[in-house]
């Protein structure tokens, strides 16, 4: 970094504040990825969840389904971790211009690399849309799109990533009960999700735990065995799971089981349905080709989201109703219920 640049740095940050709590700030909420925040600005809004799902636009919005809810982008990415979304109000009478140019520069400062950028008519129809109905959501960014501008960022620290989602508006229209913005006013979108160091919590269970499991309980969860976002593509990170679940298999070379796929209630029905048989099967499919054991021990299906272990109306209990299950084959209580046959 020259020295220019660190003194453009350095002006630029006049505006900004060390991260720490604002005395008007709600309770429970603070600055999230190294970042500072805008000078005398203070959070209004947040959501905090130890582990979600979250669709980070990487490219123009070009679309919004408002049945669904369902915004479309030119390109984005289907992310899961950490997840804090904050909403700040900036002092009235800054610019959108100023407080963007300043998280830009922070955010470059901090060893962020930018995604994606867009300014005004270059983010879309339908961006403010987008903020409007995930997370913190609130009018405000559906009806101010005239100053908007958007920045989607990465930075990587070892074996962890934090995305980041800057959407920076000017109030024009929207009602929130929660805070009434001055026309004009900036008001700022920022969400982080860290990935990559939370997988550590997801510890398989060993082989003697499956035993032990089945003996007790009649069913292991293998809460392990990790798959892309809405898809059956397992991740590598599974690969321990999946080798104590061959290491019990081929201690026990006369059991057969059912691999039972599992989900949470988001997304409906049928497509869950789908997707837990889908899941199941490509589990059977990697210990076949993985470690030669015999397709005929093995029986795949899916419940979809029929079968919770926790309420569907938090993130901790979406997060333990995605599992798969095994189920000795002999053990035959409840398997009609199930959707399967012995």
């Amino acid at each position: 970094m020259s020295i220019l640049t660190k003194i453009a740095y350095a002006i630029i940050f006049i505006w900004l504040s060390n991260p720490s709590a604002s005395a008007n700030d709600i309770a429970g909420c603070s600055d999230v990825g190294g970042l500072r925040r805008f000078i005398d600005s203070s959070i209004v809004m947040c959501e905090r969840h130890d582990f979600d799902t979250y669709t980070l636009p990487t490219g123009k919005n070009t679309g919004f389904d408002f049945d669904s809810n369902k915004a479309e982008f030119e390109s984005s990415m289907n992310i899961e971790g950490r997840l804090v979304e904050n909403v700040y109000a900036i002092p009235p009478a800054v610019s959108s211009v100023d407080v963007f140019r300043n998280y830009k520069a922070d955010l470059a400062a901090n060893g962020y690399r930018i995604l994606f950028q867009a300014e005004r008519d270059a983010t879309g129809p339908h961006l403010g849309s987008f903020f409007e109905t995930t997370g913190p959501g609130t009018q405000i960014w559906g009806y101010s799109p005239d100053q908007a501008r958007y920045i989607a960022a990465v930075k990587e620290d070892g074996g962890a990533k934090t995305y980041i989602a800057l959407y920076v508006i000017e109030y024009q229209d929207g009602y929130d009960p929660n805070f009434s913005p001055q026309k004009g006013q900036a008001m700022v979108r920022l969400d982080a999700v860290q990935v990559g160091a939370l997988e550590d919590r997801m510890v398989p269970a060993s082989a003697a735990d499956i035993s032990k499991d089945f003996e007790v309980d009649g069913k292991a969860a293998l809460y392990g065995i990790l798959f892309d976002f809405d898809k059956a593509t397992i991740k590598p990170e599974s690969r321990p799971a999946l080798d104590e679940i061959a290491k019990f298999l081929q201690q026990n070379p006369a059991q057969r089981v059912y691999l039972i796929g599992h989900t949470d209630s988001v997304g409906g029905f049928d497509f869950n349905m789908q997707l837990s048989k889908a899941r199941a099967a490509a589990v059977v499919d990697d210990l076949s080709r993985t470690y030669h054991l015999e397709t005929s021990r093995m029986m795949s299906s899916g419940v979809g989201l029929q079968a919770p272990v926790a309420s569907n109306a938090t993130q901790e209990g979406r997060a333990r109703n995605r599992r798969v299950e095994m189920v000795p084959s002999d053990a035959q209580m409840g398997l009609s219920a199930l959707g399967l046959q012995p």
